[in-house]
């Protein structure tokens, strides 16, 4: 007989609300029209060729391209380099923090987007309309299923652009899985230090690679480490250091310039906070009187 496990289904996208699906008319209102709202905005271009502006950047999209813009954003559309463009944009509310590794981002034509988009409008013609005051209204008789097909499908889109990004070399997107998260966030944090660690790195640069905020990614790390993001990143500077002043003969200050330390002055007090003794006298020691296990 079968055993049957159950199965937990974790959503990684949660589209709440759809807000608009229309067709852009460049020729008309469209033409240069300014717009900023409090939600997610999806525009993919079936012809031609526009300028999207977002704030003082721009983004130039192509038949087949498709541009997710997010909330608050002020952007506009403008196609007058002379030719006829068509395009469908699919405005939805969502709280996943996912999607702001999308952001702003130009995808190329792909045949999951192709296919996904060719769904949704055909959807959307047959379960909604934008009525006078530009609002998304249902049809009398719509499609059975029609709204949750048109969610479903764009939530496909979605979940295959945030794995295309996910999967590229040197990802700067990190994504974990949902069991042992936590754990596996501060893991993940020390994984980026071990390779990049004679590189200069800031904070900032740690909240873009995991894409969480400062203050969520401080408090976790410290709760399942004991320390802070940052001083656990000096810390094992100062321990590939002490490697590299025993097992070298590199001056103090190529080690020091060797892990992205300007100055050899600050390289060598922060050597001394963490050792108790200067980068000069740890190798006088030769490094075998000393126990950098006690670092941690």
């Amino acid at each position: 007989m079968r055993t049957y496990l159950r199965h937990r289904i974790w959503n990684v996208l949660d589209i709440r609300e759809l807000i608009a699906l229309e067709y852009l008319d460049f020729e008309g209102k469209y033409k240069n029209y300014s717009e900023q709202h409090d939600f997610w905005e999806l525009c993919y271009l079936f012809d031609g060729e526009i300028t999207v502006s977002l704030g003082d950047e721009s983004r130039d999209l192509s038949a087949g391209e498709l541009l997710l813009i997010d909330p608050d954003r002020r952007h506009s559309y403008d196609s007058s380099k002379g030719n006829l463009s068509s395009a469908f944009v699919v405005c939805f509310e969502s709280s996943s923090q996912a999607l702001r590794a999308l952001a702003g981002k130009v995808f190329s034509h792909s045949d999951l987007a192709a296919a996904c988009m060719r769904d949704i409008v055909d959807e959307s013609a047959g379960t909604f309309k934008m009525n006078d005051e530009e609002h998304l209204e249902a049809l009398s008789e719509p499609n059975f299923g029609g709204q949750q097909i048109i969610m479903l499908r764009l939530e496909h889109l979605l979940i295959g652009l945030l794995r295309d990004v996910s999967s590229q070399k040197n990802s700067e997107v990190v994504f974990l899985k949902d069991e042992n998260f936590y754990s596996d966030l501060s893991k993940a944090i020390i994984k980026f230090f071990e390779e990049h660690i004679r590189e200069e790195l800031s904070l900032d640069d740690v909240c873009r690679k995991m894409n969480y905020s400062r203050s969520f990614l401080c408090k976790t790390f410290k709760h399942h480490t004991g320390e802070t993001i940052m001083g656990c990143f000096n810390r094992m500077k100062v321990e590939e250091a002490a490697r590299l002043l025993k097992e070298t003969e590199w001056s103090v200050s190529d080690v020091a310039h060797c892990l992205g330390y300007g100055e050899a002055k600050h390289f060598g007090e922060l050597f001394k906070r963490y050792m108790g003794m200067s980068p000069a006298k740890y190798r006088k020691m030769g490094g075998k009187e000393y126990d950098i296990n006690r670092l941690r």
